[in-house]
């Protein structure tokens, strides 16, 4: 039997991924930017990246400081979330007009899209004609049914063979394949439509865009850093009516504000009225979109925070750190990082009645720092 507090390196652990999308020159290099605190290169031209951007971020989380301040520990492990920026789509992208493809072809495994949206006027900036939010973001959400589609049409082709034959499973696949298309020639993204579970069985190996979850991130400019004006307003508005939460971020400024000194960004924040930097807001908002929580390991080697779906139980959290604990989970012992605050050491915690014992059908909570009793 073994007592975990450590991790043990496993391929179950995959790092949440985010694909940011957005027409060309609206800003998403500045937001990948201010996300990841790297400095890729930005492009103020149409076209002009083919390369994607990849990053993997730490998910800024406190708790694992006052953890840290009451365990001692080596190292802090933070959760981690994989960014890719994909060059800016130009309209007829999805028919292989320009690389578009290859660049969808980018974020296809990607959990969930963070849709940049260009809400600031800015003459350096190339764009044709006027900033027009809605108009851009429909522009890009027919790429994404586009890609869809032919997706779809190819997978149909395929099955079709098996279908009619009789092959059970084939002519399962291309009912759902079909319904799907159906949907998106209707104007209906897929991910509004409730799936049913062998639904989601047949169409998860397609990757297709537009079931991904989606956070539209409003592009506001300096003169807009609260969002409330009408560019960012017709943002939250679409984002309402396609049942997704979006948000306001001042792209530019927040590159700014990465690359300075701690007394430098405080004063800054200050002349522009922001009371957090953009970062944690938009990773918490990408978490509360895929409906993520966080748990804790803590012990002398390390202290870690890890990433699992909400309603997750003991044993499928215990499977994250490996693969083998989730068969040969035993028990879980749990407390909050509110009760280590309280009673300040594990001791005390069991001393106050506090460390709860888990069986197989616990379901995991917010803040819980576990140890997995398994069996090897």
């Amino acid at each position: 039997m073994v007592r975990s507090t450590f991790s043990l390196v496993s391929a179950h652990h995959m790092a949440l991924s985010c694909g940011i999308v957005g027409l060309p020159t609206v800003g998403k290099t500045s937001i990948f930017n201010a996300l990841t605190g790297l400095k890729a290169e930005r492009h103020n031209y149409v076209a002009a990246s083919v390369e994607p951007n990849l990053a993997e971020v730490d998910v800024p989380d406190e708790r694992l400081e006052v953890i840290h301040r009451f365990i001692p520990t080596q190292k802090v492990v933070p959760a981690k979330v994989k960014v890719v920026d994909i060059a800016g789509l130009a309209s007829g992208a999805a028919r292989n007009e320009g690389l578009g493809n290859k660049f969808l072809g980018h974020i296809k495994e990607t959990d969930a899209l963070m849709h940049v949206v260009r809400c600031f006027e800015r003459a350096d900036v190339a764009r044709a004609t006027p900033v027009d939010p809605r108009g851009d973001v429909e522009v890009l959400e027919l790429e994404l049914a586009m890609t869809d589609l032919d997706t779809l049409g190819r997978n149909i082709d395929r099955v079709g063979k098996k279908s009619r034959a009789g092959d059970k499973e084939g002519v399962h696949q291309r009912e759902v394949f079909e319904k799907a298309k159906k949907l998106l020639e209707d104007g209906v993204p897929l991910r509004l439509h409730e799936w049913k579970k062998d639904e989601l069985a047949a169409l998860r190996p397609l990757f297709l865009l537009t079931q991904k979850p989606v956070l539209y991130v409003a592009n506001v400019g300096d003169d807009d850093v609260a969002g409330s004006g009408a560019h960012a307003r017709a943002v939250h508005a679409h984002a309402q009516s396609k049942r997704s939460p979006s948000i306001a971020i001042c792209g530019d400024l927040e590159c700014e504000l990465a690359a300075m000194g701690p007394e430098d960004r405080a004063s800054f924040q200050a002349d522009f009225a922001l009371a957090e930097l953009a970062r944690p807001r938009l990773i918490q908002s990408v978490y509360k979109l895929l409906g993520l929580q966080t748990f804790f390991t803590a012990g002398e080697k390390e202290i870690k925070a890890w990433t699992i779906q909400s309603g997750d139980t003991g044993p499928v959290a215990a499977g994250k750190i490996h693969s083998d604990f989730e068969k040969g989970f035993i028990r879980a012992e749990v407390y909050s990082v509110d009760d280590l605050v309280h009673h300040h050491t594990e001791a005390a915690i069991k001393n106050a009645g506090k460390l709860r014992v888990e069986g197989h059908g616990y379901v995991m909570r917010e803040s819980d720092v576990c140890h997995f009793l398994v069996n090897k």
